[in-house]
This record gives C-alpha cells, sequence and structure tokens, in this order.
C-alpha cells in the first residue's frame, strides 16, 4: 500500500483540548497501535506525531480518500483538518533491513 503524510490541524484551542485529553479513558501505546493498524484493511495508521498546534501521522492507505473516508467514519474530522501527500520513499530508523532504499528519477 501506498505510504501518506497527513497534516493536521485543530479547529481551535477547544478542539485541540477536547482532542489530546484522554476523555476518562487512557490508552496503552500497544491498544493504540492494535487500532490503528488492525481496524480497516485498507488504511493503516502507523505512526501518530501530536503538538500543541499541529499534528502528523504516517499513513499506508489504497488511497488518500479512504484515509479520508475513515477520519470522517471515526469522527475525526470534528477536531482536526487533514491535508494529504503520497510519499515513494519511506525509509526509518525502524527498518535497519539490508533492502534497498526506492529512488526516482525526475
Amino acid at each position: 500500500m501506498p505510504h501518506f503524510i497527513a497534516i493536521h490541524k485543530f479547529h481551535s484551542d477547544e478542539t485541540r483540548k477536547t482532542y489530546c485529553s484522554d476523555k476518562g479513558e487512557p490508552i496503552t501505546q500497544r491498544a493504540w497501535a492494535e487500532f490503528g493498524n488492525t481496524t480497516k484493511e485498507n488504511v493503516k495508521c502507523r505512526q501518530e506525531f501530536v503538538g500543541d498546534d499541529i499534528a502528523f501521522c504516517h499513513w499506508e492507505a489504497d488511497s488518500k480518500q479512504a484515509i479520508l473516508d475513515w477520519l470522517e467514519e471515526l469522527g475525526v474530522n470534528d477536531f482536526i483538518t487533514t491535508e494529504l501527500h503520497e510519499q515513494w520513499r519511506f525509509t526509518s530508523f525502524y527498518n535497519q533491513s539490508d533492502d534497498m532504499r526506492d529512488y526516482k528519477e525526475y
């Protein structure tokens, strides 16, 4: 599946506070990973980075639209806007294999 980077912006300070709170139901890192990676067959949220004014997510999905549809279904759009960018190379410290990196001719 293609990789995407999502840039998420909170609608307001209030939506940021609501989104970032545990809402009385804190979850573990493992629970988040299981939900983000096993709930939907064609959409996987692999990583989440949340700051005070902006958030980034690393997604694998069939398409941009599949991610947008999933965010809508989850109700996430009530808190954030999403800008998606497909990425043709994904290299990570967490994948230290001997596989060759992807290259692209322009």
